[in-house]
């Protein structure tokens, strides 16, 4: 099936339908990279209505990245809030994935021009669920702080895309990269967590890497479930040597790790499991004492 955006996207402030949505040719992002975006799932929860998590997170991470590219917009949070919530009510859809998208015009062209700032906000069908449990070989090349690695800009995930055509030429399903110090840093789209025993680490928010909120969710809920859960520098011996593993993301949640470099885990391991159905509940509204990450429709 191919994936097609939802009934009507919001385009700079307006409703479009989906089907008549486009962007020129000349497009700035398009040829070098400006674009930003961000996303969460929306579903219907417990309480039967429709929900999307931690979408003020997601709206705030999408403001940090739009500044952090020097995009200016009219478009405060309520504003950007307001178009989610009415891009899910016009889905027509029970789940799907929620996208903000900035970019810059197509005005003119060439590095140095200065376009104006576009802001859509679509959605579309929730994405397959990966291939559990994942197979994962470190990346052929390294990861750095030098660009902007906790803003989700477009232009980066060039080398995302690399990595992961690497790993799946060679019998892999994602890759994970090193920093410049030869500690964990990510995957490809996704925060890393290893697990020794019943003890559990993600890399340090001052690693090159993006500040998932996924990310941030699993260790609040590592941590209410008495999991022994830290950040700080995983050294390849240590993901190498782990018990069990898995990846986070907003799109497939928790992803259990069945191989990493051909050394084979427990999948999903006891932790991952836990902290799994934990992620879960909290996402579906059945977990009460978390209520507030749920932005529900009226």
């Amino acid at each position: 099936m191919i994936d097609r955006p939802y009934g009507w996207i919001w385009l700079d402030g307006s409703w479009v339908p989906s089907g008549e949505a486009s962007v020129g040719l000349l497009t700035h992002s398009l040829h070098y990279g400006t674009a930003v975006f961000d996303g969460c799932r929306f579903r219907r929860v417990r309480s039967g209505r429709l929900a999307a998590f931690r979408l003020t997170d997601h709206i705030r991470r999408f403001q940090t990245s739009m500044r952090a590219m020097f995009m200016a917009t009219d478009h405060d949070e309520a504003t950007l809030a307001a178009a989610c919530l009415g891009t899910i009510a016009r889905a027509g859809a029970e789940e799907g994935y929620l996208r903000l998208l900035a970019w810059y015009g197509d005005e003119a062209i060439g590095i140095g021009a200065h376009n104006c700032t576009r802001v859509a906000v679509l959605a579309w069908r929730s994405p397959a669920p990966a291939p559990a449990p994942v197979r994962l070989r470190i990346a052929g090349f390294g990861h750095d702080a030098r660009c902007l690695p906790g803003a989700k800009l477009a232009g980066q995930y060039a080398r995302s895309f690399l990595a992961r055509r690497e790993a799946e030429r060679t019998g892999c399903d994602d890759a994970v990269f090193l920093g410049p110090d030869g500690t964990v840093a990510e995957a490809t789209g996704a925060n890393v967590f290893v697990g020794h025993g019943s003890h559990l680490r993600t890399p340090a928010a001052s690693a090159p890497i993006l500040h998932g909120i996924t990310r941030d969710t699993l260790l609040v809920l590592a941590r209410e479930l008495g999991v022994t859960a830290g950040e700080g520098a995983v050294r390849r011996d240590e993901l190498l040597g782990a018990s069990e593993a898995f990846l986070a993301n907003s799109a497939q949640g928790v992803t259990p790790v069945g191989a990493i470099e051909g050394r084979v885990l427990l999948a999903p391991g006891p932790v991952t499991r836990a902290l799994a159905t934990a992620y879960q509940a909290a996402v579906t509204g059945e977990d009460e004492e978390h209520h507030a990450w749920l932005t529900e429709l009226a």
